[in-house]
């Protein structure tokens, strides 16, 4: 079954927590309006690389031009996230380097508090400090594929030995081993948890993958739904 989020009662809570970073930049691609939740691809001026999303809740893997953008909402502990992402990871890996694909990783860590651990902020610290210029979005997606078919409860120093296997730039190993904050993962989680309840009200679990241009929730249940996303089958 698919891991399911917190409360709609909560959501609210949390969404009221976040009306300052919403107001402080209003053209992020996911920023609050109200109340509401309005998404968009991020801006990544450095084409098929990494960077954080406007908001800095995010890290767009690929270009903001690209003509499918998706955003993938994920918790680093999520089994079924982990069962997505070996399914359709070199998908994804060989759409991101060809450029006709661009994904949004939206971090989660709501299993933190279910599972009385802080694995998902500690992994999910460390996918946000790998966004960087030179980090390619195919190489950020095999970083992410490695991680979680290694699952478990990683120590900083694991995660730096996948990075490093996983061919990410020497200095961004060096920064996910030093653990250097890359994020507030509580607020991280928060934003999210919003963002994700606006793209899947009806069933906001994870994994979910949105279509920002149709703003749709994408079925991934078909080996082929990338292929046929990228022809517009």
């Amino acid at each position: 079954m698919r891991s399911w989020l917190g409360t709609l009662a909560a959501l609210v809570v949390f969404g009221g927590a976040l009306a300052g970073p919403a107001a402080a930049d209003p053209g992020g691609s996911a920023s609050l309006d109200g109340g509401e939740a309005k998404l968009g691809p991020a801006h990544n001026p450095g084409g098929s690389a990494t960077a954080l999303s406007p908001d800095h809740f995010g890290v767009l893997a690929g270009s903001a031009s690209a003509p499918v953008q998706l955003e993938f909402f994920c918790d680093p502990q999520c089994p079924e996230c982990a069962k997505f992402e070996s399914a359709s990871g070199d998908d994804l890996g060989r759409h991101l380097a060809a450029g006709d694909v661009a994904v949004t990783y939206r971090w989660m860590t709501f299993l933190d508090a279910r599972r009385g651990n802080d694995v998902s902020a500690r992994v999910g610290n460390a996918l946000m400090a790998a966004a960087d210029p030179a980090t390619p979005a195919a190489t950020y997606q095999a970083f992410v594929v490695e991680l979680y078919r290694k699952g478990g409860a990683p120590s900083v120093e694991d995660i730096a030995i996948t990075a490093r296997e996983s061919g990410l730039p020497a200095h961004v190993v060096d920064r996910i081993a030093a653990a250097q904050p890359a994020v507030d993962t509580t607020s991280m989680n928060a934003y999210n948890r919003v963002q994700l309840l606006a793209a899947n009200p009806e069933k906001p679990g994870t994994p979910t993958v949105y279509d920002v241009t149709t703003r749709t929730v994408v079925d991934t249940g078909e080996a082929d739904w990338l292929d046929r996303l990228v022809s517009g089958g």
